[in-house]
């Protein structure tokens, strides 16, 4: 009896189902070389080596499977797993990826870092009840409004051939209540559309300006920052859900260290590319009082549009503002 139960058991460990390797097909319109793309091969190779092999991470950065949009709908059908996008290109699936994309919201890197960790969560969970799982956010830095002229006021603006990322109703909203008609353009059609003079202004950060060669067809930025940029990395539930719940632990705590490493590097990249630009000839333009106060008026006009809209969630975004106003409070005492 006793070597029956032993054969037995030995038949069962030879016949346990194992799991599958995965492979989390990942694409980003961000530049291979970057310090971005350089953190997330690494963190592949992690995991990769901490699962023994069961999942592994292969990315197509440089935009080579499409805009965000097209990404999105690549993950829709499985063809890929995952998306590294701009916040905006997920607001379509949960407005909660906007909660951080309104103008004037945070006036510094550390009023930012100071409520993530309350509110990163509540995207993630928004994200997670429409199928996605946020493996991490990417603070890409302020971006500032760019231009071949010095732009002060909204009245500069109008005469201008204003980019707008596709399908991004906050800018949409902002530049139609400026008296601004933008140009909808894919990420991958903005260089080109400079070099022809199809637009000849936009808002981005500075690291992203000289990743993506913008800045040598700019003149001027207007030196007041409008809104923190953020990305996100999703992959699709289905996928994530397919790997052992060990193995799922594992990719999180890699691309959590590596979004980690990744927002440091950002800080540092976006202090040195500002001066890379300045010593470029690019020129910040400084604003008056009265000029700042116009557009933080503009801005408070397009977000009671958007309120009206559903565009960001706006009961969480309330909460976002007493909370800021809280530590604000309390930092000036």
């Amino acid at each position: 009896m006793k070597l029956i139960s032993t054969i037995a058991l030995l038949l069962g460990v030879m016949i346990a189902p194992v799991q599958a390797a995965t492979t989390l097909k990942i694409a980003t319109v961000a530049p291979d070389g970057t310090s971005w793309m350089r953190l997330m091969r690494q963190a592949a190779d992690d995991i990769e080596s901490a699962t023994e092999g069961r999942v592994k991470v292969r990315y197509f950065p440089g935009g080579v499977q499409g805009t965000d949009k097209a990404v999105l709908r690549k993950m829709q059908i499985r063809q890929l797993q995952g998306g590294a996008v701009a916040s905006g290109a997920l607001a379509h699936i949960t407005n909660m990826t906007q909660l951080y994309s309104l103008p004037f919201t945070f006036r510094n890197l550390d009023e930012i870092r100071a409520v993530r960790a309350e509110y990163d969560q509540r995207i993630a969970a928004a994200l997670e009840e429409q199928g996605y799982i946020l493996l991490g956010l990417s603070e890409g830095g302020f971006a500032y409004l760019m231009s071949n002229s010095p732009l002060r006021t909204s009245d500069d603006v109008r005469s201008k051939k204003v980019w707008m990322p596709e399908g991004d109703m906050i800018s949409e909203t902002i530049f139609t209540n400026g008296k601004v008609q933008p140009i909808a353009l894919p990420i991958s059609d903005v260089y080109t559309s400079l070099q022809t003079g199809l637009i000849d202004t936009l808002a981005v950060n500075a690291s992203s300006a000289i990743a993506l060669q913008w800045h040598t067809k700019l003149n001027y930025a207007t030196d007041y920052p409008l809104v923190f940029l953020f990305g996100m990395l999703v992959v699709d539930a289905r996928a994530f859900k397919g790997i052992s719940a060990a193995d799922q632990q594992v990719v999180r705590t890699a691309m959590a260290a590596a979004f980690k490493a990744m927002d440091g590097q950002n800080e540092t990249d976006e202090q040195g590319a500002r001066e890379a630009l300045q010593q470029n000839g690019l020129e910040f333009v400084a604003l008056s009082e009265a000029d700042k106060e116009a557009w933080r008026q503009l801005a408070a006009d397009s977000i009671a549009s958007l309120r009206e809209r559903k565009v960001y969630p706006v009961e969480t975004y309330n909460q976002l503002l007493q909370t800021l106003t809280t530590l604000r409070n309390s930092t000036s005492n």
